[in-house]
């Protein structure tokens, strides 16, 4: 059963955030628990975080680690095209430690006490996966599951972030979907006024648990693919005056300013810089500062019609 993102958030509370930080920087993160299908589960269950990449299963769409090079070479040369989220059912276990090394960007399950292909999955073979995760990431994830409705969400390094986009998604979805329930709920009360019928009718009538997962889902999307669509609009900038300092034009950007061109005011230029070189392995840290604009802010402007 795939969990909603309303459901993960409900179930992971102040971990969520963490969680979608991981997912957003490319972190691999490992689920762990004790039952095979839950374990799968939650890992499909996470890749909802990710609605602005493309979706691969290790052993149903690649099988081996020159398949998925390819693909994220093919990545580096367009910005525009999806990057790839890569998942790792519980089964495939031992086919990942022999065919891949870089699991950047991957979900793995890890299912312990079970057996994948002859190969018993133990705390030694987690120990193996986390070795593998750590050498493919800054930081690793891992979502640990006593049952269905205990989580616990940790990484493996402190995070070095503030986790304001992250808590600002959580915060602006909520806000939203409450307010869009309680106009769907005065609209069907109005509905029914004057009305002779059972309370339980109506009570059925206002139950929208299943709106409310579909409303916070389509909502989620919209803020992350805003966020997605900002960082896009960064580098629009961001590449240009790389090229400009590459011709000998000492120019960089002030925060404020790119943040005002590509119409952004979450979070810090760190977070921005981080997500972007996670997501399209570009290091832009070198043309922004906190200081002044030098040079560029009226051509920045022009860019965009001000």
């Amino acid at each position: 059963m795939r969990h909603s993102i309303l459901n993960l958030i409900e179930l992971l509370g102040s971990d969520f955030q963490q969680l979608l930080h991981s997912i957003l920087n490319r972190y691999p993160v490992l689920v762990v628990g004790q039952d095979v299908e839950v374990v799968d589960d939650f890992v499909e269950s996470l890749a909802l975080l990710a609605p602005h990449r493309h979706q691969l299963v290790f052993w149903r769409d690649f099988t081996s680690e020159d398949d998925i090079l390819s693909v994220w070479a093919e990545e580096r040369h367009d910005y525009e095209v999806s990057r790839t989220l890569v998942c790792c059912k519980s089964a495939n276990l031992r086919l990942l430690l022999d065919r891949i090394s870089n699991i950047a960007g991957w979900i793995v399950g890890v299912s312990m006490g079970s057996r994948a292909l002859g190969l018993e999955v133990n705390d030694d073979l987690f120990a193996k996966i986390l070795h593998v995760a750590e050498n493919s990431a800054v930081n690793v994830g891992v979502l640990e599951i006593d049952d269905s409705q205990r989580l616990h969400f940790k990484t493996t390094k402190p995070i070095q972030s503030k986790l304001e986009v992250e808590r600002y998604i959580v915060h602006k979805i909520l806000t939203r979907k409450t307010q869009s329930l309680e106009r769907i709920r005065r609209l069907l009360k109005k509905s029914v006024r004057g009305v002779a019928v059972p309370e339980s009718f109506v009570n059925t009538l206002l139950q929208l648990d299943v709106e409310s997962a579909k409303i916070t889902h389509d909502m989620f999307n919209e803020e992350v693919n805003g966020f997605v669509h900002a960082a896009r609009r960064a580098i629009l900038i961001l590449s240009r005056v790389r090229f400009a300092r590459e011709l000998g034009a000492p120019t960089k950007l002030t925060e404020r300013n790119l943040f005002e061109a590509i119409g952004w005011n979450i979070g810090g230029i760190d977070e921005m810089i981080r997500f972007v070189q996670a997501e399209w392995h570009e290091d832009f840290s070198d043309c922004v500062n906190g200081n002044s604009v030098m040079g560029l802010s009226a051509w920045v402007d022009s860019m965009w019609g001000a």
